[in-house]
């Protein structure tokens, strides 16, 4: 499928709500061919727009075992990253209610909204 034919499923991408707040996650899967002047590689890179790729020679392009491998190793590791940088994100946004320590006690913490 083309990008062109990607975009034209314009179907409203589901939310997935935490706390009140709402969250979109996305993915694209393109396959396209490239030329003969890459070379082939089975290690997933991050492109330079920040998305993920493999190189894939043409026989294993047409293996439909190979192309699936291909896929979710990619997959694998854009969810990672993705989530990672996810969880950072909202590790440095303030919390909606305040911890604080009790006095005199090293291990509790109290939470007050």
């Amino acid at each position: 499928m083309s990008e062109q034919q990607a975009s034209k499923l314009d179907e409203p991408a589901e939310l997935v709500r935490m706390g009140g707040r709402a969250y979109r996650i996305r993915t694209q899967v393109v396959v396209e061919e490239v030329g003969d002047d890459m070379t082939c590689t089975n290690d997933v890179r991050r492109s330079a727009d920040g998305s993920f790729e493999m190189l894939l020679s043409d026989d294993d392009a047409t293996s439909i075992d190979k192309s699936e491998q291909a896929i979710l190793q990619i997959t694998w590791v854009a969810v990672r990253d993705a989530f990672s940088q996810h969880l950072t994100a909202v590790s440095k946004k303030s919390p909606k209610c305040g911890a604080r320590r009790r006095s005199g006690d090293r291990g509790s913490y109290r939470v007050s909204c």
